[in-house]
């Protein structure tokens, strides 16, 4: 009897704990962190797990219990449920509310666009300005002014004195409020061009260079490459072009790319291009810094938005490379071939020349 007795006070306490957790769980449901506060903007990225999300939603203010929103997505089997998507929330907002709003799917309506590689500033402007966020002129503005932004990211350290965020704006998919403004519109950029960077910054195998002379590298290799397979053996060919032991093999220095004339000569009103498919032998003597057929070294800065392969290639040249040239090759998919010496580079260009 005395054994029932305790049993029967046992389930009484197991049913009065569950009871009270009960309650407990179910006054969290209900509660919200504050009773007064500001909308907050909150984002749910493509394949972000409920795990991250809860814990996001803790930082924000808007949860008080990340744990119990974790329990509560898995009770409900609602792990696949969220919609990547931006939001506005609250924090007057209960968790049953915030997990409605999550999968509801009903997003903010954003702006997204893509920014190819190899784009130069001015093209980057036109795809923002085409999507209604700024006009070219407000970017411009922004994006040319490379010192407002040096003292909030440690990348910029090598960036010349007055020089732009040319190359510096990361090419990718973005999602932006129609509200956005020019300079929110640069940082998301510049951001996306701090975590990417931040996969190489200590693999870079070129020694002594600076992050500002990769990027420029990396602008160059982007505008030259056609193939991604490619873009190390063509890294290494300018490259090993500004090392002093191959200037008598190859222009006392020059870096010879054509990309940097096309940079140099700008916007082409007859063909309506920032990038012309022919250049003429005037063209290709324009003076300017740069013009690598006719000034020495790297030029000044980069001319194009690289993507993360050619900054990688950039970073880690094919060192086991020896060329010095490379030309098109007639097959015609955006391969080249490479040469050690002059002599084999002019009959890989008899052979391209020969198949137009």
């Amino acid at each position: 009897m005395r054994h029932v007795r305790a049993l029967l006070l046992g389930l009484s306490l197991l049913a009065l704990v569950v009871s009270c957790g009960g309650y407990i769980f179910l006054g969290e449901l209900r509660a919200t962190p504050a009773t007064t506060g500001e909308p907050v903007e909150f984002i749910v990225e493509p394949g972000e797990t409920a795990d991250d999300i809860a814990t996001r939603l803790g930082e924000a203010g808007l949860i008080r219990q990340p744990a119990l929103f974790r329990l509560l997505v898995r009770w409900r089997n609602l792990d696949q449920q969220i919609q990547a998507g931006r939001y506005i929330l609250s924090p007057t907002m209960t968790m049953s509310d915030i997990l409605k709003v999550l999968q509801s799917g009903q997003v903010v309506n954003d702006i997204q666009i893509t920014i190819p590689e190899g784009l130069r500033l001015e093209e980057i402007a036109a795809i923002i300005a085409a999507a209604g966020l700024v006009s070219e002129d407000e970017f411009l503005a922004v994006a040319r002014d490379g010192e407002r932004f040096r003292a909030d990211y440690f990348l910029l350290n090598s960036l010349p004195a007055g020089a732009t965020l040319e190359g510096y704006l990361f090419p990718d998919t973005y999602r932006f409020a129609p509200s956005a403004d020019a300079e929110t519109i640069v940082r998301k950029l510049l951001d996306r061009f701090v975590e990417q960077y931040s996969t190489i910054e200590r693999s870079v195998r070129v020694p002594g260079v600076t992050v500002h002379q990769i990027v420029t590298m990396a602008s160059i290799i982007q505008r030259e490459a056609a193939l991604l397979s490619e873009m190390p053996q063509i890294s290494a060919v300018f490259w090993n072009r500004l090392k002093p032991q191959y200037a008598p093999l190859f222009g006392g220095g020059l870096l010879g790319a054509d990309a940097t004339v096309q940079y140099a000569l700008g916007y082409d009103p007859i063909e309506g291009t920032w990038w012309q498919r022919e250049l003429t032998v005037d063209e290709l003597a324009v003076q300017s810094p740069y013009n690598t057929r006719v000034t020495p070294g790297l030029p000044p800065g980069p001319i194009a938005a690289p993507g993360l392969a050619a900054l990688t290639a950039a970073a880690q040249p094919d060192e086991t490379s020896p060329y010095l040239f490379f030309v098109a090759s007639c097959e015609r998919d955006g391969s080249h071939k490479f040469a050690t010496t002059i002599e084999e580079f002019r009959v890989y260009e008899a052979e391209w020349l020969a198949c137009q």
